[in-house]
């Protein structure tokens, strides 16, 4: 396999398929008028594992249909013959290294690969040596426990452990999965009011229901490896918006305070988050953690549209029945293995299958 081959096959097709799966997934939560926050992250999803589903469908395959059907557009079922399974009986297999370009490709992708796994456990063992910075107990900060102990029993999660941190990071952020630890920066905190105190812990509670840092792991993994690809970025930060959005609905519906004092408290949050690195000449530069620092990373806009949402949040109804979910499950899976099929032909004899 040449490189020309290899993008024509497999980077393109990646990008290609990505768009449609991003244009398609935004149709469909703008026409069925979704609103529940896990149903849309669901879709949003699509352009991050579609592409890698598609690559892994027999090459050949796509000659067959077009022999078949002459065209230059079509609409199919994906059918999928891995990769791996191609390895010794496909001659343009990305695996074949008969040819120097072969060669390239494979030394190439596999660099880019170790880079990403140093990335990802870089990632990991900052978070980790964060969360055990400092472990607090209720007698050492009883205001924090009493603000987590009554809204735990009213979402019915377990208590997360508790860590403040003394490094410049502000942004509070969850980390582990079975066993949840909340990290929290005590310079951040006491330039908080109680009432902001209590929206900033409430909402990372509300990632903890929600399961949001298993969802953030495996969308910032999966844009990672799409690196090349603008559209996973755009997949992945909305659904970091969409993630956000859940948490303010679950405050909402969960708290003694009225969506003004929770809007209010937010806007201050952002900016006090802001305030603190910008006296230490930085921002952060970690995107993996659902925070309110992220909205800085994108403009101001996204927080206009937050307060907006909030504001009108407990007259707003995102849950849906069953039913409903088991419809939307379905199509999801039929977007994800149905293609649309776009055959440019260069030649008598060469043809690019976007699909």
């Amino acid at each position: 396999m040449t490189i020309l081959e290899f993008f024509r096959d497999y980077i393109l097709v990646m990008l290609y398929d990505s768009f449609i799966s991003l244009a398609l997934a935004l149709i469909i939560i703008y026409l069925f008028r979704i609103k529940d926050t896990t149903i849309r992250i669901l879709f949003l999803f699509l352009p991050l594992i579609k592409p890698f589903f598609v690559i892994t469908e027999d090459l050949n395959y796509n000659n067959y249909y077009f022999d078949s059907r002459p065209g230059v557009m079509g609409f199919r079922i994906v059918s999928p013959n891995t990769i791996f399974e191609r390895i010794d009986h496909i001659q343009n297999s990305p695996f074949n290294d008969s040819t120097i370009d072969s060669r390239i490709i494979a030394v190439i992708s596999l660099s880019i690969l170790i880079i990403l796994i140093a990335r990802w456990l870089n990632l990991y063992l900052f978070y980790r040596r964060l969360s055990h910075d400092e472990i607090v107990t209720k007698n050492d900060v009883p205001d924090i426990f009493l603000i987590i102990d009554n809204f735990i029993s009213r979402i019915n999660i377990p208590g997360p452990q508790i860590t403040l941190t003394h490094r410049n990071f502000y942004s509070p952020f969850v980390i582990g999965i079975k066993r949840s630890m909340l990290v929290l920066s005590p310079k951040l905190l006491d330039s908080l009011s109680f009432e902001e105190k209590e929206v900033l812990i409430k909402h990372e509670l509300a990632h903890i229901k929600r399961k949001d840092n298993l969802i953030s792991w495996v969308s910032l993994i999966l844009k990672d490896l799409l690196f090349f690809n603008p559209f996973s970025y755009i997949a992945y930060y909305l659904i970091k918006i969409e993630q956000e959005k859940g948490c303010d609905k679950i405050i909402c519906e969960n708290s003694h305070l009225t969506p003004k004092e929770i809007a209010k408290s937010t806007i201050t949050l952002i900016l006090k988050i802001k305030n603190l690195n910008s006296a230490q000449g930085k921002s952060s530069a970690v995107d993996l953690a659902s925070n309110f620092n992220m909205f800085q990373r994108i403009n101001y806009r996204v927080i206009d549209n937050r307060i907006k949402n909030i504001l009108i949040m407990k007259n707003t109804n995102l849950k849906m029945n069953r039913y409903l979910k088991a419809f939307y499950l379905l199509l999801f899976l039929f977007l994800l293995v149905a293609q649309i099929l776009l055959v440019v032909k260069i030649n008598d004899s060469s043809f690019i299958f976007l699909r």
